[in-house]
């Protein structure tokens, strides 16, 4: 990874060492440096993304793939052969790395063909930190009850929102 100017970040060596053995067992050639690089810009590029959705509300744009919605800046991934590739809901498209717009299908299938891409995509949405299936997210939609517009929370056990099951 190339860099600009670095500054000091101060953590206890024992963590240090240990991230260092941890690296050589199961990432050789990546430094520690790196690594920690490679996490804090992870954790800013969510962080910036819950930020905006606090600041502006959720987004009205996004990509309708049958009964689940795709808000505008949720990612997807897939791979072929031990190669990753990306996309992203831009406006109202999903549109790959290079810019093209594409189906789901026409994402999965772009090196092969007949592939499911429920099966095969997995879908970040913003501000969420961890990647789902889209059969996982198809499914958990589908279980969810049909809601009112308001819900009261003398209908919720205990009156207490946090235990509603959807």
């Amino acid at each position: 990874m190339a860099h600009g100017q670095k500054g000091a970040v101060y953590l206890p060596l024992t963590d240090i060492l240990s991230l260092k053995f941890h690296l050589h067992d199961t990432r050789p050639g990546l430094t520690p440096d790196d690594f920690v690089t490679e996490l804090v810009q992870r954790w800013l590029t969510i962080e910036t993304e819950r930020y905006t959705l606090r600041e502006t509300g959720q987004p009205v744009h996004g990509f309708q793939w049958k009964d689940v919605f795709l808000p505008e800046g949720t990612r997807l991934r897939t791979c072929y052969r031990h190669t990753a590739e990306y996309a992203e809901v831009v406006g109202e498209h999903i549109r790959s790395s290079e810019g093209k717009p594409l189906t789901p299908s026409q994402f999965v299938n772009q090196h092969a063909i007949g592939r499911n891409a429920w099966h095969l995509v997995w879908i970040r949405f913003p501000g969420e930190e961890l990647w789902i299936r889209a059969d996982q997210c198809r499914q958990n939609r589908n279980a969810r009850p049909k809601r009112k517009a308001a819900v009261s929370p003398h209908s919720l056990p205990n009156g207490d929102p946090g235990h509603q099951t959807f």
